[in-house]
């Protein structure tokens, strides 16, 4: 049998090599929208109307379970950015009948962002919340539950490597692309976390004329301050997450602590375009649903 002799450098520069390799991060679950607001209860009304459920979060303040996750609300009375200055563009509600739905909710009162619009034989359309965040019905998946978050970015791939490797979310194989030459060309990605999409578009893709008269190439602001502040996604341990994101020269904003008005130990990171993302110690839902 013939041996298979390798040089010692080769050696050496393979044994760097994979120490320099790092280990796929462990996948986060989805745990909550965390939402500025003039006025909490306003807000979890809103909110309940489109079939979230209102509950004490911890036993400590009010909140919206929304099947999927939480949305958390903090009081405030600082005036808030508007929300189409950020990358996190809006909230996304699946619906039925969008005819239908749509009328029942503008004989409501709710203040309509951009009308009822056909796509193909389904329907969507976008409301104003309760703090001007917008909040998008689309009736392709039948259903009335809380289905997606949706970004703007200034760079789709780099925003995506970002999610895989620091938050250990996945995309469809060949998503990572550079931006398409063609100016009408989508540049878009998504990953699907706990029955959500995370929907990642080119800050200058538009899909309603509300939108097309935002400034081409703008600059994306940090999303504190807006109503839609951040995102947060949890682990049943944090303290290794912390260290390998540190370690990883994730921009850390805050760090290490318990929230005293929410009772769990988090986090906070940069992420991509400026969006605030929250870590949060706690079980994946069902099991941590009041932690």
């Amino acid at each position: 049998m013939r041996r298979l002799w390798i040089p010692a450098a080769a050696l050496l520069a393979m044994s760097v090599a994979a120490g320099r390799a790092q280990p796929p991060a462990a996948a986060a679950r989805f745990h909550h929208v965390h939402l500025n607001t003039h006025d909490r209860a306003r807000s979890v009304e809103f909110y309940q109307q489109l079939g979230a459920l209102p509950v004490t979060f911890a036993g400590r303040t009010d909140a919206i379970f929304t099947g999927r996750g939480f949305i958390l609300a903090s009081e405030t009375e600082a005036e808030l950015k508007p929300q189409n200055r950020t990358a996190l563009r809006h909230l996304g509600w699946a619906g039925v009948d969008g005819p239908q739905e749509y009328a029942r909710w503008t004989a409501a009162g709710i203040d309509v962002h951009t009308p009822l619009s056909p796509v193909g034989p389904e329907h969507f359309y976008y409301l104003w919340g309760p703090d001007r965040e917008v909040v998008e019905f689309y009736t392709g998946d039948k259903n009335h539950w809380f289905n997606h978050v949706h970004f703007w970015s200034d760079d789709v791939a780099a925003a995506s490597e970002w999610y895989e490797r620091h938050l250990g979310q996945h995309f469809r194989a060949g998503a990572r692309v550079a931006r398409p030459a063609e100016p009408n060309r989508v540049w878009g990605n998504e990953f699907r976390l706990d029955g959500i999409s995370f929907l990642i578009t080119y800050k200058d893709h538009y899909y309603v004329e509300a939108e097309r008269r935002l400034p081409q190439g703008r600059t994306l602001e940090p999303s504190g301050g807006s109503p839609i502040d951040h995102l947060a996604f949890s682990y049943e341990s944090i303290a290794p997450v912390y260290e390998r994101m540190r370690r990883d020269g994730v921009e850390i904003v805050r760090p290490l602590a318990r929230s005293a008005e929410f009772g769990f130990e988090s986090f906070m990171v940069n992420g991509p375009d400026g969006v605030l993302v929250e870590i949060v110690e706690a079980e994946p839902i069902p099991d941590g649903l009041w932690r």
